[in-house]
């Protein structure tokens, strides 16, 4: 019991010693942080005073300086207006007399915010002064100006203004002695903020060594043992299962975690595997089926047919669009399926009449072309079906499906009622014209216009009425500028005559109405010209 006591009691002593040590350490550290801080706001509250006064001393010294030059700007400038001889000059020594008045009064602001209490009672006394000195003088040149020369002169020339003069000079040397005892006082802040300084100087020695000392015993008694525990830790957790947990001999707290680490060692090294397959199974399974469902929900849920075939043409996957699209059964993919199978179906169903090998052979020469193609079937019940063919990296082939059948008959139906119109437009005897709103230049030209001008479509297209016709003729046909609702145009005719570029002087009726885009906003204006210089001589030989 004695030799197991005794070995004992040189840990107990060693961890009583670093308690007290600890204890001792931080207690005095946190003395010399907190006098430090205490320090450290004062110094700062020291420096920010000096500073202060430095700039209000400096800026001080600046504004005598300037308001010293500005007064005696102000007086050479008073002599200048009362000593010319001509209005002219008197008028521009005054200008310039009133200026510096205004520079003096923006100085006397920027002065009076940096006005203390030692020099606040002489600045108001400067301040009345130099603002019934800036009157005196704004009076001379109003004198000099507007009553004469000689009535400045009167005004300004004489001992009163002297003694004004010297009075401002008096307060400048007497506010210049208040500045002066500003620089004493700043010689003293400077004089405590270096021992300051030398005080955090001695404080920050102290507390980095007192720091040093209790890393010290930090690292000797505990971080150096953790650390060891925690590289071992370390280890364990990147599989490295064959290795010795060091401190376990300890019988303190050091030796307790260090026999937990040691028992971890094993558990983890028992189930480590097992873990890894686990996860490893689940994480493969939960993409799996992620990406399943999103997969089978987009190609399901796509508007075009799609179809995948491999390089034989067998069908790797196909969508519910596509299977309608071609009146496919429901069950067509749960054996093996190949295109030949799906043009048997269509040609069931009645949407494939062709020659199914011949149509398997030209999808096998695009799958072994891998370029993109484009086709068109048009299917028995009337349908057109747009076929957009990609080749996939891994030689397999996706293919679109899109019935457009409605957009075929609308483009065929736009193609024959286009041609009607241009039929109807070149064969009418009034010419017609079309201006583009924004430029105002003709997109459209009909025969008859072409006749009535004496000019071909070319030479008129891409050009403005300006362009084309004489100014007078010009206005009357361009019809832009007198734009007017839809609902009033298209039934007023104005027959004017009009000069032709080929064909002389015509009498026309000229109508211009709008044409809109179906929600009463123009596109274009269209003029229409029924050349009536004819129709007299036409009527007298129906009635012969």
């Amino acid at each position: 019991m004695m030799s197991k006591f005794q070995q004992k009691s040189p840990e107990r002593t060693l961890r009583g010693s670093i308690r007290v040590n600890f204890y001792a350490a931080f207690a005095g550290l946190l003395c010399l942080i907190l006098t430090l801080t205490a320090v450290s706001v004062y110094s700062v509250h020291q420096q920010s005073a000096y500073q202060d006064q430095i700039d209000t001393s400096s800026q001080a010294a600046i504004n005598i300086e300037k308001v010293n030059g500005l007064i005696f700007a102000v007086v050479m400038e008073s002599r200048g207006v009362y000593m010319s001889s001509d209005a002219a000059t008197v008028q521009r020594y005054s200008s310039a007399l009133l200026r510096r008045n205004s520079e003096l009064a923006d100085v006397m602001d920027q002065w009076q915010r940096i006005v203390r209490t030692d020099d606040l009672e002489l600045f108001e006394a400067f301040k009345a002064r130099i603002s019934d000195f800036m009157r005196f003088r704004a009076e001379l040149a109003r004198r000099a100006t507007t009553i004469s020369q000689q009535a400045g002169r009167d005004w300004g020339d004489n001992e009163a203004n002297r003694s004004v003069r010297a009075a401002l000079n008096e307060d400048l040397a007497a506010l210049g002695t208040v500045y002066f005892k500003r620089a004493h006082i700043i010689t003293q802040m400077r004089q405590r903020i270096q021992q300051t300084k030398i005080l955090l100087v001695i404080l920050g020695i102290s507390a980095v060594g007192l720091t040093g000392l209790t890393a010290f015993l930090l690292k000797a008694s505990l971080i150096a043992p953790l650390l060891d525990i925690t590289a071992a830790t370390d280890s364990i957790a990147t599989g490295q299962f064959l290795m010795t947990i060091p401190h376990t001999a300890r019988t303190d707290e050091i030796g307790k975690l260090a026999e937990a680490v040691q028992q971890l060692q094993s558990v983890i090294q028992r189930n480590n595997d097992l873990l890894k397959n686990q996860l490893k199974t689940m994480r493969e399974r939960e993409i799996f089926e992620h990406n399943e469902m999103h997969f089978v929900a987009a190609i399901n849920n796509m508007a075009q047919g799609l179809v995948m075939l491999d390089a034989q043409a067998n069908v790797i996957l196909m969508n519910e669009s596509y299977r309608n699209m071609y009146k496919l059964p429901e069950n067509i993919m749960d054996s093996r399926c190949s295109l030949r199978d799906i043009l048997s179906h269509r040609a069931e169903s009645g949407l494939f009449s062709g020659d199914a090998s011949a149509h398997v052979k030209t999808i096998l020469a695009r799958i072994a072309l891998g370029k993109p193609s484009t086709s068109h079937i048009n299917l028995k019940d009337g349908r057109w079906i747009r076929v957009l063919g990609q080749p996939t990296p891994d030689g397999d082939w996706v293919a679109t499906h899109e019935d457009f059948t409605k957009h075929h008959q609308l483009e065929r139906t736009l193609e024959r009622i286009e041609r009607l119109f241009g039929a109807v437009v070149e064969n009418i005897d009034e010419a017609i014209l079309a201006q583009d709103l924004g430029t105002n230049r003709y997109v459209f030209v009909n025969r008859a216009a072409e006749i009535l001008f004496g000019m071909s479509r070319e030479a008129i297209m891409g050009r403005t009425a300006q362009e084309i016709f004489e100014e007078d003729t010009a206005e009357k046909i361009d019809g832009t500028g007198r734009l007017m609702p839809i609902a009033e145009t298209g039934t007023r005719e104005k027959v004017q005559t009009i000069a032709t570029p080929g064909n002389g002087q015509r009498i026309a009726g000229i109508r211009h109405f709008p044409a809109s885009n179906g929600e009463g906003v123009p596109l274009c204006l269209i003029t229409l010209i029924d050349d009536k210089t004819d129709r007299p001589m036409q009527m007298r030989k129906l009635a012969s």
